[in-house]
């Protein structure tokens, strides 16, 4: 039962729900999106600047959302896994606020292309591209966010806690996100947050219904 005053069940609560939240929030950025909704340049942010900017915040807080959702996935992995829970944990942590961030730069698409000509706009963006930002932001970002969430699936299977579905359906479902936004097409593009949805929600659903023995399980010696 959740409860404010119960750490253990206000943070299963808390990560439980946040597994539903965050492709939830993902599929409705993807929707909102001017460009999936069948703009076919960077234009569309300036011409529908609410919609984009609906668009960046659902994407910024779907990345947010995971966070919570992949410490209390971490948390159950006690015994097989435990130390790939743990570093690819980390990893994801650290991807997911960097990619986070990222979705500022939709707000600059709007009021560049809005005041200036659309060349001159695309290359004040493609210098703003600067080594540091590619190294340090959108590498470990994007690498962190979809290479860590398969593994903290792989150690939350690899522990007993879900089927190989979870793992294999989060690959899938990032794939086939990336192949559809990177590509146009936009029933991809909505596809996979579909398929996110769908495994993250059934172990969120679990994770909320688990019951305090579940959630806070002795650890053994073991950590094979």
């Amino acid at each position: 039962m959740f409860s404010f005053t119960d750490p253990d069940a206000f943070r299963r609560w808390a990560a439980g729900v946040s597994l539903v939240l965050a492709p939830l929030c993902l599929l409705l950025g993807m929707i909102v999106d001017p460009l999936e909704a069948g703009g076919n340049d960077v234009l569309g942010y300036a011409r529908n600047p609410a919609a984009t900017g609906i668009s960046a915040t659902l994407l910024h807080y779907a990345w947010v959302l995971w966070i919570p959702g992949v410490i209390g996935l971490v948390h159950l992995v006690r015994e097989r896994g435990v130390v790939l829970a743990n570093v690819a944990g980390a990893a994801t942590v650290i991807g997911l606020v960097n990619f986070s961030s990222l979705m500022i730069a939709d707000f600059f698409d709007i009021v560049l292309y809005q005041r200036l000509p659309a060349e001159q706009a695309t290359a004040i963006l493609q210098d703003a591209a600067q080594p540091a930002m590619v190294a340090a932001w959108q590498i470990p970002g994007m690498a962190g966010s979809f290479v860590g969430l398969v593994l903290v699936a792989v150690a939350y299977a690899r522990a007993g806690h879900a089927g190989w579905w979870f793992p294999a359906g989060t690959l899938a479902g990032i794939a086939i996100w990336l192949a559809g936004a990177g590509g146009g097409n936009a029933p991809l593009g909505y596809a996979g947050p579909v398929v996110l949805l769908a495994v993250f929600g059934v172990v969120g659903v679990a994770m909320v219904r688990m019951t305090a023995e579940e959630w806070r399980p002795v650890r053994r010696l073991s950590t094979v």
